[in-house]
């Protein structure tokens, strides 16, 4: 009866989560927040539909190792290259930040520096889950502020497991019971982490390269959990988390050629279970504890939000950033992250926080989190604001005179009828390249300073600045240019670079890239005279690739493709299909073979017209390979020789009375023909 009860729990939960969820998406509030409500709609606070928590703690505690092992898996070196000096220019100030400053303010609350250390940590975390998933959404994962969000979230999730192991030490046990006791337990951890790391090395690689040889995926599925929840065990053992194994159970995997398959395997896991941790959070929240406490918990989240967007925004200003780039960084990670759950409920644990201290986190991470998806749409009209107050405007005047002393001065008088390039991505490369061939005059717009310093030491003309400002775009000289190409990934950034750009000079031509095709309609209207969106450019790679496989006439692809440009895509907007006309039809017998010509064949020494292969067998000779040279559509007066590849087309009967011409059974070697059936 116990087992009937706890499944009638799963089924509520699920049941009101996906309910939730599906409203809150309709919504556009990520599914972090519409779990944590769901939690709060089926909790003791709410409508107390579930009896037994403390199962579904557990199995949302088993969420919480799937989500570690995950992150574990996603975390690889090569991305911490890249992003490495974010990493350490941004993201250390942003933690340093917030943990000092919730720890000076709470000290004299709490009495003790552990426990207000300890909410300094909490407050330094932001949520992975929610700030990726809306930037996905909205296509700016790409983009400048999308890159400092990234490497500071992937700090964050890496000082994770710094912070749990901080939290024994942060115990008000730690002192009673003895230092000594304290950092003994550490040492074991400690220890362990390292032979869990040594023996991923040296053991694991070999037991997981059997597994695979076995070719058995129910085989491989369960190693991986073996491993996973076998490495949670080894450090809860030790006196550390069970995250923290699967942490580095998933880490020890990241860098081989399993981690792909694994993650796969893993991910349906990590979204069913998670999803518990979150509503288990939710059911915790008082409902009560919020209504009485309303002000000093609205007085929180206020402190909060604006603590970590200055402890982004200003580290990214003072690195060289724009203005507009670091207050969307700024606003995107001003939430309590989803670690911060996990970390809070270590601290209770602990005797770090009691009930009350964690109901306020609680309500002030919940509102945090249900508040980002509005910060992150207001952030262009907050950076419009901030730059027009006076003070931030001869800020960045400063900024921009220091930054020109560096760089010379377009040279006003030469260059003219040039292309500004706004972004230096794959496609802002390619471009500058196929100019720099042909001779045309550029300039180059890029938000990246690295870039810059080192693209201008290898003598591109590149500047650093924001092309949706009229000072920037004046200094690359957009008076005198013909032509303005926006690559950039921000479809925000791009609409103010056209109408900025259009009203310096309506006389530019201005060329687009967009994300997606919703946004052509309001770029044109804004001002540009072309607008590629570039899922569309990847399509049409697509359908010309296929088409030419199913040998469709070049001529037919090359109009559809014609059509699908100058109608600014409509064709493929449409619902009706798109139908091609094909001219003729093949049989279904019909063929590409080709044939070695033998030595002593009748047919070397010969002409093809001389050979009438085409009035005898009704099969045509279409190319002729000999040696590493491929003759086309041969001349007729091209003589065989011995050794040539000849392909030939036609029926099934019509090729072998080919091949019976061109290499008699009696002297040709074994055959090596190769067939092409066509639809």
């Amino acid at each position: 009866m116990e087992h009937f009860e706890f499944l009638y729990d799963l089924l509520i939960v699920y049941a009101v989560a996906g309910l939730v969820v599906f409203a809150f998406q309709r919504m556009h509030i990520p599914p972090v927040v519409g779990l944590l409500v769901a939690g709060l709609v089926v909790g003791p606070s709410g409508l107390g539909l579930v009896g037994d928590q403390e199962r579904v703690q557990l199995l949302a505690e088993v969420g919480v190792v799937v989500l570690l092992f995950t992150i574990g898996l996603e975390f690889s070196l090569s991305r911490l290259k890249t992003l490495g000096r974010e990493m350490l220019a941004i993201g250390v100030p942003q933690v340093v930040l917030c943990v000092a400053v919730p720890t000076l303010a709470t000290r004299w609350y709490l009495g003790a520096w552990g426990p207000a250390l300890f909410v300094g940590m909490l407050v330094a975390m932001s949520s992975t889950a929610v700030v990726l998933k809306i930037l996905i959404e909205r296509g700016e994962v790409g983009t400048p502020h999308g890159k400092i969000a990234v490497a500071v979230l992937l700090l964050q999730d890496l000082l994770v497991m710094v912070f749990m192991l901080a939290v024994p030490l942060l115990s008000p046990d730690a002192s009673e019971g003895g230092w000594e006791g304290v950092l003994g337990q550490l040492g074991l951890g400690i220890g362990v982490v390292f032979g869990i790391l040594i023996g991923s090395q040296f053991v694991i690689p070999p037991i997981l390269l059997r597994v695979v040889q076995t070719r058995n995926r129910e085989l491989f599925l369960i190693f991986i959990f073996l491993f996973c929840i076998g490495m949670a065990t080894l450090t809860a053992w030790a006196g550390l988390s069970l995250a923290l194994g699967a942490f580095l159970a998933g880490l020890a995997i990241s860098e081989s050629e399993y981690a792909h398959q694994t993650l796969s395997e893993v991910l349906p896991f990590r979204d069913t279970l998670s999803s518990l941790f979150f509503v288990s959070v939710g059911m915790l929240l008082d409902l009560e504890f919020l209504a009485t406490h309303l002000p000093l918990v609205m007085a929180t989240v206020a402190a909060i939000l604006a603590l970590k967007f200055l402890a982004v925004a200003v580290p990214s200003w003072l690195v060289g950033y724009p203005m507009r780039t670091g207050t969307l960084a700024g606003l995107s990670l001003a939430q309590i992250g989803e670690f911060s759950f996990v970390l809070a409920g270590r601290g209770m644990d602990a005797g770090l926080l009691n009930s009350d201290d964690y109901q306020a986190f609680l309500a002030s991470a919940v509102l945090s989190m249900a508040l980002t998806p509005i910060l992150i749409a207001f952030g262009p009209a907050a950076s419009s604001g901030l730059e027009r107050i006076p003070a931030v405007q001869r800020l960045s005047e400063k900024r921009r005179s220091r930054r020109q002393v560096d760089e010379p001065d377009l040279p006003a008088e030469s260059i003219g009828d040039h292309v500004i390039i706004a972004g230096f991505g794959v496609a802002g490369r390619n471009l500058s390249r196929v100019l720099q061939g042909v001779d045309i005059p550029y300039v180059i717009l890029e938000m990246n300073p690295d870039s810059v310093r080192r693209l201008r030491g290898q003598g591109q003309p590149i500047f650093y600045g924001d092309c949706t400002q009229a000072a920037v775009l004046e200094h690359a000289g957009i008076e005198r240019a013909k032509m303005l190409v926006v690559v950039i990934s921000d479809p925000a950034a791009t609409r103010r670079a056209v109408r900025m750009s259009r009203f310096l000079n309506p006389k530019l031509y201005i060329v687009a890239r967009v994300h997606d095709i919703e946004d052509i309609d309001e770029l044109r209207r804004l001002g540009a005279d072309e607008v590629i969106p570039e899922n569309f450019v990847t399509s049409i790679e697509l359908f010309d690739r296929v088409l030419v496989e199913y040998q469709v006439p070049r001529n037919l692809i090359l109009d559809l493709i014609d059509r699908v440009r100058s109608d600014q895509y409509q064709v493929l907007r449409s619902s009706r299909p798109v139908r091609l006309d094909m001219p003729f039809s093949l049989t279904e017998g019909a063929a590409v073979e080709s044939c070695l010509i033998p030595e002593r064949s009748p047919a070397a020494g010969q002409t093809i017209a001389e050979l009438r292969l085409r009035t005898l067998s009704g099969a045509t000779i279409l190319a002729i390979r000999r040696g590493s040279t491929d003759l086309v559509n041969p001349d007729p007066e091209i003589r065989l020789k011995g050794g040539d590849v000849v392909v030939v087309f036609g029926e099934r009967s019509q090729l072998d009375l080919a091949f019976a011409l061109l290499a008699p059974e009696t002297d040709l070697p074994p055959p090596q023909a190769r067939h092409h059936s066509l639809p």
